[in-house]
């Protein structure tokens, strides 16, 4: 959110509800009058009360301190309580696969759900002992590998994009 986003909200939600203020100063018998109003602020020194945008600068000030007073659990605890999700069903939702009359189709949905989770090659790194040197280099080339396919399929698909512009 922009400063001046920030300081136009600050100041609707701030200095707007003051407008009794704006009205017992600047009033004479109930009817606006700018002349005395602008001969009031000059005979007088003009304080931050007097001019808006400073009050809603100290306001928006004000709000960003109290922000910054928060702890961080204090902080996960609001913003969780915005969010309102329900609590899952039980400890096995979403892990489920409907059985129907279809076994072949169900047990296809299973495999490719267990592959798309390696399990499969969770369960056979794990049949042997791995040293953790090992283990870190084969995990970091694993990664690199991820994100190489990922950039090559980027540009492949900007390549194509050019190509069907012309």
């Amino acid at each position: 959110m922009s400063f001046g986003h920030r300081l136009t909200s600050s100041f609707l939600k701030n200095v707007l509800p003051l407008q009794s203020y704006w009205r017992g100063t600047c009033a004479i018998r109930g009817t606006f009058n700018r002349s005395w109003c602008i001969a009031q602020s000059l005979s007088r020194p003009m304080s931050t009360m007097d001019d808006p945008i400073q009050l809603a600068t100290l306001a928006l000030r004000k709000k960003e301190n109290q922000l910054k007073k928060l702890t961080p659990a204090e902080a996960w605890a609001q913003r969780s309580a915005r969010l309102d999700l329900p609590a899952p069903a039980d400890p096995y939702a979403g892990r489920r696969i409907l059985v129907t009359s279809d076994l072949r189709s169900t047990f296809v949905k299973l495999s490719r759900r267990l592959h798309r989770n390696s399990v499969y090659k969770e369960w056979k790194l794990s049949s042997r002992h791995e040293k953790r040197g090992i283990k870190r280099s084969r995990l970091r080339s694993e990664r690199w590998r991820k994100r190489f396919a990922d950039e090559v399929r980027r540009k492949v698909q900007l390549v194509s994009t050019i190509r069907r512009r012309g």
